[in-house]
């Protein structure tokens, strides 16, 4: 008889032992047990304690910590030009951008620092010339520190 056993010998103890239905029932129970089961979710919680009057629920901040001067250069093909913004203030002309940056640095020693690093974000089409202009404009007002950000990788278009 398939999945009974006979305990002991033959002829002394002649009870069947039917173990499939309490396979069955483990089985169940070991399937109940399993989706049941909730584990801890590590990921999508932090616990932390934050202040209340702080970030997004608090005042704005009056006086921003500064921690550099960025000056993002992009080359515009339909005008042939090159658009420059310090910070996140477009500007136009030479002078534009020498006020612009004069009135940065101003903010940098009310602020009590002294080192003012510029970082030239220039574009790949952006022409060079562009570029030294630039940092002239930087050395002629005594920015000493002018850093170039790493250029953005550029992408292959997509196939459809």
């Amino acid at each position: 008889m398939a999945g009974s056993t006979n305990v002991g010998e033959g002829s002394d103890n002649p009870v069947d032992i039917n173990i499939v239905p309490m396979v069955d029932v483990i089985f169940c129970l070991c399937l109940f047990f399993m989706c049941s089961f909730h584990f801890k979710q590590l990921e999508g919680k932090i616990e932390s304690w934050l202040p209340k009057d702080k970030g997004v629920f608090g005042d704005p901040v009056s006086n921003p910590i500064l921690e550099e001067i960025r000056i993002r250069m992009m080359w515009n093909a339909n005008s042939s030009k090159t658009n420059i913004q310090v910070n996140s203030r477009s500007v136009s002309t030479d002078n534009e951008l020498t006020a612009v940056l004069l009135a940065n640095i101003n903010d940098y020693k009310r602020s009590g620092k002294t080192d003012v690093p510029a970082i030239i974000d220039a574009e790949a089409p952006v022409p060079w010339q562009s570029v030294v202009s630039v940092m002239d404009i930087c050395k002629n007002i005594n920015i000493e520190k002018i850093e170039f950000a790493s250029p953005m990788p550029v992408m292959a278009p997509k196939k459809p």
